[in-house]
């Protein structure tokens, strides 16, 4: 038996040995091989680094093995199941990335030998970008460190990931599932993604479409002496969502059960007992949607995405903004509202219902309208509103206040009433500071609607609203005292008036404004 088919794991039996093997992504793996190429031809490109990013099991680690095995490279690996601080990067990469490759020194050496550093799951790297100080490094690796010295967890390791880009002598390779996980999601993300981002090249993975899976399974097939019926294969792709790990495993399972040849039964048996994480990254759900056109497409989409409909409906709202044009906008904007009632829904009864019409209704607004630049590709971000508002100073007083006057647990406040003010809130979006109408019906005070607004007290402006909203304040105190007088007139001109014949406008105001908080089919 040879060497290969001892391996037990298909994954690794079947893992790709050169770049040639590799299937899908050919623009990336086209740009990677170019930087490659500078790194043999002994002129080093400006960003000595590249993030290979993408959800898993696209190819991103194999890559990074496949280039080492092809150009006969020495690799530095350093995955999430290690020490990852300052101390353990610096003692295995960036002191490795500053020699020549051993490779070079061997019998046959390549001639433009290099090591390659890959690093793996960066984004798993918890703490920020903070450095730690190049004497307590060096006392943790030194042999005779004391207790005391030694870094523990991963801290100061983004700092020192940092530290490596900038001075390797080798490429650096670095697999992220999610890079914003990276940056950080505090107020400084976007410094640091800039930071990082100076000393290597951020590409894109995505995940592979069913002629490239199906290229994979007839190659893992003819290396087991396998047949499949074509109806199995075509199922067994079908509930595959571009996971070429997935894949290969679930040919193995149904070789496992099967024998010779695989048919539909087995796979659809499979299917039934086993649960897959077919979860699509919220950027390509949202791009894959705006591009769809096709409602029963868009809802798929959008119940296998990775966010739920509470986090999507956000999403849909920001990046709405930057896709449609303003009429488009307004034509949508009603079925964004019920929507987002839906959801409100779920608080007050069991329909959970509810949240099937909360994640539908956007994601067939966003299909019903023309894209304002179709040719062009979208431009997605991340939600502003979701990022900001974390800061303690914003954060402490105004949910607990809001806590109290609604009941919720501070919690429940933080998590899900929150972000939807930040939203109403942000001057991107319309929020305008001298606007006290909100704050004053929720029974906030002044400063929580600074806080809202992200407004120190210490700046200048802050004492201009906070001297306005306490007028306003008084002016609505004095208004409640002399609007009891002319109540009895006011009844009087209602009673002199004629009754309305819209049907219509009394279901809307029995539906709107009587205080019900039950969702139903009506409002549409």
């Amino acid at each position: 038996m040879s060497e290969a088919a001892s391996i037990d794991d298909w994954t690794e039996k079947y893992r790709p040995s050169n770049m040639a093997e590799m299937e899908g992504n050919e623009a990336q793996l086209r740009r990677i091989r170019q930087w490659l190429d500078r790194w043999a031809s002994g002129k080093p490109p400006d960003k000595r680094g590249i993030i290979l990013s993408g959800p898993p099991g696209v190819g991103k680690t194999t890559l990074a093995r496949a280039v080492a095995n092809e150009r006969g490279w020495t690799i530095i690996e350093l995955n999430a199941s290690e020490a990852r601080n300052a101390a353990a990067i610096r003692r295995t990469a960036t002191r490795g990335s500053q020699h020549m490759s051993l490779a070079s020194f061997g019998e046959g050496a390549v001639a433009d030998s290099r090591t390659i550093v890959l690093l793996d799951e960066v984004d798993h790297l918890s703490g920020g970008f903070a450095k730690i100080s190049d004497e307590r490094i060096e006392r943790t690796i030194s042999p005779e460190k004391e207790e005391s010295a030694i870094l523990k967890g991963d801290s100061g390791g983004k700092a020192e990931l940092l530290h490596l880009l900038k001075v390797t002598e080798q490429p650096v390779l670095m697999t992220c599932n999610d890079p914003m996980r990276l940056w950080g999601r505090g107020r400084a993300w976007r410094r640091n993604r800039d930071r990082v981002l100076r000393h290597a090249e951020n590409i894109q993975f995505k995940r592979v479409g069913k002629l490239h899976m199906r290229r994979i399974a007839h190659r893992v097939l003819d290396g087991e002496n396998l047949s499949m019926d074509p109806e199995a294969l075509e199922a067994l792709l079908e509930g595959n969502p571009g996971d070429l790990r997935a894949l290969i495993r679930d040919l193995q399972a149904a070789a496992s059960v099967a024998g010779e040849n695989i048919d539909i039964g087995v796979v659809r048996s499979l299917a039934q007992v086993s649960e897959r994480d077919s979860q699509i990254d919220v950027f390509r759900a949202l791009r894959d949607i705006y591009r769809s056109g096709s409602g029963k497409e868009a809802s798929r989409l959008l119940m296998n995405s990775d966010k739920d409909p509470d986090q999507m409906i956000a999403w849909f709202a920001w990046n709405n903004q930057s896709v449609f044009e303003s009429k488009a906008l307004s034509r949508i904007s009603g079925a964004m509202r019920l929507a987002d009632r839906a959801l409100a829904t779920k608080y007050t009864n069991r329909a959970y219902r509810s949240w099937y019409w909360g994640s539908t209704l956007p994601a067939q607004a966003a299909v019903s309208q023309p894209l304002k630049d179709p040719g062009s590709d979208l431009y997605l971000a991340f939600p502003n509103f979701l990022r900001r508002g974390g800061e303690a100073w914003r954060t402490s007083r105004v949910i607990e206040a809001l806590a109290e006057e609604s009941g919720a647990s501070r919690a429940a406040v933080r998590e899900d009433l929150w972000p939807n003010l930040l939203a109403v809130h942000d001057p991107n979006l319309g929020g305008d500071p001298s606007d006290f109408s909100l704050a004053m019906r929720l029974g906030l005070s002044g400063e929580d609607h600074l806080a809202l607004h992200g407004i120190p007290k210490s700046r200048r402006e802050a004492k201009k609203i906070l001297d306005a909203f306490h007028e306003e304040l008084e002016h609505r105190e004095e208004s409640k005292t002399t609007d009891f007088a002319p109540v009895s007139s006011q009844a009087a001109n209602t009673d002199q008036a004629e009754p309305s014949t819209d049907s219509s406008s009394d279901e809307s105001t029995d539906d709107e404004e009587s205080g019900s908080t039950q969702f139903s089919l009506e409002s549409f």
